[in-house]
């Protein structure tokens, strides 16, 4: 008999601009690793598709989302992507404000604000994951 670990990842969202308050919750199996200094999670849900997210020792956070776009949030830098959507094609400018990460192959959370202008509106998102062990046991 051997054990497997997978892992559980729960992603919430608080969203604030001037004219509304939003929050988000999604829950899905997600696979984590760790290799040169890299966290890696890999996880597809139903709202935002197949995605991969990799955070550094130093603060970077990359979003690779399956069709729609790839940023990469770094302390002190803005980050202009074109977003694919159901609506079309939408800019978007990404500032990360703060991030912490403490992740390990038991689980673990990152917490991150960005700033985030959507078609020239600015809002800020806080996002908090929390990535969870499940150990099965194989016969």
């Amino acid at each position: 008999m051997r054990a497997e670990t997978s892992y559980r990842l729960k992603i919430a969202t608080s969203i604030h601009a001037d004219d509304y308050d939003d929050d988000m919750e999604v829950i899905c199996p997600c696979r984590y690793s760790f290799a040169d200094g890299v966290h890696r999670l890999k996880y597809d849900d139903e709202e935002n598709g197949f995605t991969v997210i990799k955070i550094t020792s130093d603060g970077e956070i990359q979003i690779s989302r399956r069709r729609s776009f790839s940023i990469l949030l770094r302390p002190g830098y803005s980050h202009s992507v074109d977003a694919q959507t159901p609506y079309g094609t939408v800019p978007m400018v990404f500032t990360l404000q703060s991030a912490d990460c403490s992740l390990t192959e038991r689980g673990g959370r990152v917490e991150y604000v960005s700033q985030v202008e959507i078609d020239g509106a600015p809002q800020i998102n806080r996002v908090i994951m929390e990535l969870t062990e499940i150990t099965e046991r194989i016969d």
